[in-house]
């Protein structure tokens, strides 16, 4: 899907802010659309699409706020991280009480260079971002780094998470590009806000590979001597 769509950044994009990161580019998530302002953001999304499918509705950059604690670049008031993961709407939707369920795929990392405030009728923020993916945004293959993550997943106490079943079957169908599955496994396997927010601000496809095959080691590693705690003791052998 991401080599079909094409992001214009040469024209403003709405500004979704979160206090977490959702969604990386090639990973799909559902959110809820219920402030005032992002119920109208959505609905003039949708609106751009017209009669055509709902991929040709405007995209949305999924923002995240800059707390107090944050101590990175920010942008505007109420601050945000100026790195963003720009998302198209591929489900959607209304609920009764005018609120909007979404689901949203990531396409493409960006920063935020300029924001534009609200502004007459609009209650949500604009923004001009400048792409951080290559420009094609299509997702790149890493075979080195794939044979990795495949040992990785396909032997001892990873092998019995199901939660990695997907990854197995891409990596064994052959035809799944190491970056979408690098991504799938950064929402996965990725533990704090911090931690979400610097791989989505990381330019590097193959830096946030290795950072996602330190976190499977990790795993793997606390795992193990989960198992060897919980083995039971046999004769003259203490579980200690």
């Amino acid at each position: 899907m991401a080599s079909s769509v094409q992001i214009d950044f040469s024209r403003p994009i709405a500004l979704f802010p979160l206090p977490s990161v959702v969604v990386y580019p090639h990973t799909a998530e559902w959110i809820v659309a219920f402030e005032p302002r992002y119920r109208q953001l959505v609905e003039d999304c949708l609106r751009a699409h017209g009669d055509g499918p709902l991929l040709d509705a405007a995209p949305i950059a999924m923002a995240t706020y800059a707390g107090r604690a944050w101590s990175g670049e920010r942008i505007g008031e109420p601050p945000l991280r100026t790195a963003v993961c720009v998302a198209k709407i591929v489900d959607q939707r209304s609920l009764p009480d005018g609120r909007h369920q979404l689901l949203l795929h990531g396409f493409s990392r960006a920063r935020i260079d300029v924001i534009a405030e609200p502004e007459g009728r609009r209650l949500y923020r604009l923004a001009r971002l400048s792409p951080v993916d290559r420009k094609n945004g299509a997702p790149r293959w890493m075979p080195g780094l794939e044979a990795e993550i495949a040992t990785l997943v396909s032997r001892g106490n990873l092998l019995r998470m199901q939660q990695l079943d997907p990854v197995r079957d891409w990596i064994r169908r052959g035809n799944v590009p190491t970056e979408f599955i690098v991504e799938q496994l950064l929402m996965m396997l990725s533990r704090g806000d911090d931690a979400r927010y610097q791989l989505l601000a990381e330019p590097s496809g193959r830096t946030r590979a290795r950072f996602a095959l330190s976190e499977l080691t990790y795993l793997a590693n606390l795992l193990d001597r989960a198992a060897e705690r919980a083995a039971p003791a046999g004769r003259g052998i203490s579980a200690n």
